[in-house]
């Protein structure tokens, strides 16, 4: 199994988050998780990648606990989050290459850039990012995604800023990327078609007043 969560509890500020929460994710499977805003799937991706701790219930990558792989996480997954810590004070090709250095990836400049031609970013490269648009700074994120190696892609909210045109070479990307053994967590709150994916519903329940649970809902086959 390369990610399994079981029976997950977390709550914060005294609000139940998650109750008794479980999900799976098998080598070439594509999960699209799927909520409005605020119904915790960011939430759910930092307690995957250890910035929060479940109250009860465990998480592992690759059949290790997510505590026990401390700084060699980034080997084992890479996670585009919705909002990216990108370095507005440094260009894109900076900030490329801090993240390639952070992630132990390997590629020339010529490399890099010649991946950047996938969305359209090659000609920017020298660009500081503060100066680029949402949609810009986003397809700078996900272009991380053509120069990762590893097998396990965590993606909140991916289409969040892009274009029709971009929102189908992510697509296409996940796709492939699953069609060569690669597995892939994804977010959204659009409803998106992708090919042999399988999608979950986070909804907000109300169990009493005072506290909030988002909980497994349903599967349904794209």
């Amino acid at each position: 199994m390369v990610l399994e969560i079981i029976s997950v509890y977390f709550s914060r500020n005294k609000r139940l988050i998650f109750d008794n929460f479980s999900l799976k994710i098998q080598k070439s499977q594509i999960m699209i998780l799927i909520g409005n805003n605020g119904v915790g799937k960011t939430t759910l991706f930092d307690l995957i990648i250890g910035i929060l701790q479940p109250s009860n219930g465990e998480i592992k990558i690759h059949n290790k606990a997510t505590f026990e792989l401390f700084k060699q996480k980034r080997e084992f997954f890479t996670y585009i989050p919705h909002k990216d810590a990108l370095k507005d004070n440094l260009t894109v090709m900076e900030n490329i290459e801090n993240w390639l250095h952070l992630s132990n990836n390997n590629f020339s400049k010529e490399e890099v850039i010649n991946n950047l031609k996938y969305f359209d970013l090659s000609l920017i490269t020298n660009i500081k990012v503060g100066r680029l648009s949402h949609g810009q700074k986003k397809k700078v994120s996900l272009s991380k995604l053509l120069l990762s190696r590893n097998s396990l892609w965590l993606l909140d909210e991916p289409f969040n800023g892009l274009d029709k045109k971009s929102s189908l070479k992510v697509k296409n990307l996940i796709e492939k990327h699953s069609q060569s053994g690669g597995s892939i967590l994804l977010s959204t709150h659009l409803d998106v078609k992708i090919k042999k994916a399988k999608k979950t519903y986070l909804n907000k329940l109300h169990k009493k007043v005072e506290r909030k649970v988002f909980k497994f809902d349903k599967w349904e086959e794209i």
